[in-house]
C-alpha cells in the first residue's frame, strides 16, 4: 500500500470528515509516515491529543440583531416596565456590557460598521439614504466573507438596510432570508438544525422594536397599514389608567443649556416628527408611548427565545458563541424627545451581551466598547481567522473570558452628520456643525442623565480643553477628515 493513501484514509477516519487547520494537517501527516514507517501507533494517539486540546473545536457563532433597542430595553438591565426572559438568559449566564456604543445612532451606517470594522463615514456615509463608497479591500474583508473563508456555514435572515456591497448573498453568505418578523425564528432554527460537518455562522436581524417609530402616526389617527402599524397597542394604551402606564423617565426635562443642534437638526416631516412630538405631546402621550415601545420589545424577546430555545433543544447552546446587540436606541421620552439620530445615551448607547457556556462566566462589564468597531474583531477572534489591517476596533474576547487586560481604551467615538460624540469612562464630550451653542460637557459620573451641560463652565475649562484635545487626536489617528471642518481648536490659554 502507498503512503499517500494511507495518509488519505487515516486522516479522514481520524478527523470524521471536520476541517482543521493545514497546519495541523501537515502535523498529522507526519506522524502517519512514522505510523506506516515504523508502526508506532501509539504516536498518532498522542499528536491527535496534543492537537485536539491545542486547538479547540471553534463555536458556531448566533449574531441577533434587533433595531431601535436601548440598553435600557431588558429586564435584566433593571427596566422594571417590560419582561425580556430570552434576553436575560443571555446575560444571566453570559456577559452585559453595560457601555456599549454604536458608531453612529441610525440603521445604515451603524449596521454598516458592523458588517465592516470601519467607521461609516469613512466610506461617505452619516446618515440614512447616502450612498457608500466602499473600498475593495473593504468589501472583501467584511463579516460575511471573513467567516465565510473561515470554513463557515453562513446565514443571514431579516433587515439588512446598508449598501449593495454588503447584500448578504453578495457579502459571503450561503443563504438569505428576507422576512425580518415572524418568519425568522422559523428559518433560523431550520438552519441551525440541519446536520453539517462544519460551523456555522447565523444572523437572525429582527426589525423590532423600530415600529415605534409609528406611534406619533397612531396619535394622529393616520396609522400605516400592514404589520408595522401599532395602531392596535395605541388604542390599548389609551383605554389604561395612567398608573398603569411606565412613568415619566428620570432626565425627562430638556436640559440646561441644550446645544442648538438638537432642534436644528429635527425635521418635522420625519415618520417620527421629535421635534413636533417635543411641543405637542403631554405626559400622559409619552408614557403611552414608552409602554408601546416595552411590547414592541417584549415581541422581539420572544422570537429570540425560539431560536435559543432551538440551540438548547438540539444540544449546541455549549457549542455556541451567541451575540445579540441593536443598531442603535430610541430616545424613550427622555428629554421630551423620541427616535434616535442623538447623541444621548438612549440613542447612542445599546445592549450587547455575549453568552458562550463554559468559556464566558457571567458578569457585568463597564468597559467602554464600539458595537460597530469590536464585533469584527469579536467575531475573528473566535473564528481564528486575521483580523484585517487598519481597522480600529478590538476583540471582545479578552475581556469575555476575564483575562488580564492591563489598559482597554481611553474613550470611543460616535459620528453622524450633525457633529461627533467622545465618550471616556467620566465625560462626554459632543461638538456639532451648526448653533450659537456647539458643544456639550457632561460629567457621567454625577450626572447619568445628561441634564446639566457644562461647557462654559469656567471650572471646567480644562477638562474641556482636555476633550477637545481628544477629538482632535481622533481626527489624526482615524483619518477623520470630515470632522476637521467643525472640531474646535483647544485654548492654547488653558493647561491641562
Amino acid at each position: 500500500m502507498s503512503l499517500r493513501p494511507l495518509s488519505d484514509i487515516m486522516t479522514r477516519s481520524l478527523l470524521n470528515e471536520r476541517p482543521y487547520p493545514e497546519s495541523h494537517l501537515n502535523a498529522l501527516r507526519l506522524t502517519l509516515f512514522c505510523f506506516a514507517r515504523f508502526g508506532c501507533l501509539a504516536v498518532v494517539c498522542l499528536v491527535l491529543s496534543t492537537s485536539s486540546s491545542a486547538e479547540e473545536r471553534r463555536p458556531n457563532i448566533l449574531l441577533i440583531i434587533t433595531d431601535q433597542q436601548h440598553a435600557e430595553m431588558m429586564s435584566c438591565a433593571g427596566n422594571k416596565f417590560l419582561n425580556t426572559p430570552a434576553m436575560d438568559s443571555l446575560a444571566r449566564d453570559g456577559i452585559r456590557f453595560t457601555n456599549a456604543y454604536v458608531t453612529n445612532p441610525v440603521c445604515v451606517p451603524s449596521r454598516i460598521s458592523m458588517a465592516t470594522g470601519v467607521m461609516a463615514g469613512r466610506l461617505g456615509v452619516l446618515n440614512n439614504g447616502v450612498k457608500a463608497s466602499v473600498p475593495a479591500e473593504v468589501d472583501n474583508n467584511s463579516l460575511g466573507k471573513l467567516v465565510k473563508r473561515a470554513g463557515y456555514d453562513t446565514f443571514y435572515g431579516g433587515k439588512v438596510h446598508m449598501c449593495p456591497e454588503l447584500n448578504p448573498p453578495d457579502a459571503g453568505y450561503d443563504e438569505y432570508f428576507k422576512d425580518q418578523r415572524d418568519a425568522l425564528p422559523g428559518a433560523c432554527i431550520d438552519f441551525i438544525e440541519r446536520k453539517r460537518d462544519r460551523p456555522f455562522f447565523a444572523v437572525a436581524s429582527f426589525i423590532n422594536p423600530h415600529d415605534i417609530c409609528f406611534a406619533y402616526s397612531a396619535y394622529k389617527g393616520k396609522s400605516i397599514k400592514g404589520k408595522q402599524s401599532v395602531a392596535h397597542l395605541f388604542r390599548q394604551a389609551s383605554e389604561m389608567p395612567t398608573e398603569q402606564l411606565p412613568p415619566l423617565p428620570d432626565n425627562f426635562r430638556i436640559p440646561e443649556l441644550e446645544p442648538d443642534a438638537i432642534e436644528l437638526y429635527s425635521k418635522a416631516n420625519a415618520v417620527t416628527p421629535a421635534g413636533t412630538m417635543r411641543k405637542v405631546y403631554d405626559e400622559r402621550q409619552w408614557q403611552i408611548y414608552r409602554w408601546i415601545y416595552c411590547r414592541l420589545t417584549e415581541q422581539v424577546d420572544r422570537h429570540i427565545g425560539r431560536i435559543l430555545d432551538a440551540l438548547k433543544r438540539n444540544g449546541l447552546d455549549k457549542e455556541t458563541l451567541v451575540i445579540f446587540t441593536s443598531d442603535h436606541g430610541d430616545m424613550d421620552a427622555c428629554h421630551r424627545l423620541a427616535s434616535k439620530g442623538r447623541f444621548y445615551e438612549q440613542s447612542v448607547r445599546v445592549p450587547f451581551l455575549m453568552q458562550y457556556k463554559g468559556k464566558i462566566v457571567n458578569q457585568v462589564d463597564a468597559n467602554l466598547i464600539s458595537s460597530g468597531l469590536d464585533l469584527l474583531p469579536t467575531v475573528c477572534d473566535y473564528v481564528g481567522v486575521d483580523v484585517p489591517k487598519g481597522l480600529l476596533g478590538k476583540s471582545l474576547r479578552p475581556l469575555a473570558e476575564s483575562k488580564d487586560i492591563d489598559h482597554w481604551r481611553d474613550y470611543i467615538v460616535t459620528e453622524n452628520h450633525t457633529g461627533r460624540m467622545l465618550r471616556s469612562v467620566d465625560f462626554k464630550y459632543c461638538v456639532y456643525r451648526e448653533g450659537d451653542l456647539r458643544e456639550s460637557l457632561v460629567n457621567m459620573s454625577d450626572d447619568p442623565g445628561e441634564m446639566k451641560n457644562l461647557a462654559t463652565a469656567p471650572e471646567h475649562a480644562n477638562t474641556l480643553n482636555k476633550y477637545r484635545r481628544y477629538l482632535k487626536d481622533w481626527i489624526t489617528s482615524s483619518g477623520d477628515q470630515d470632522a476637521e471642518s467643525f472640531a474646535l481648536a483647544p485654548d492654547p490659554r488653558v493647561t491641562n
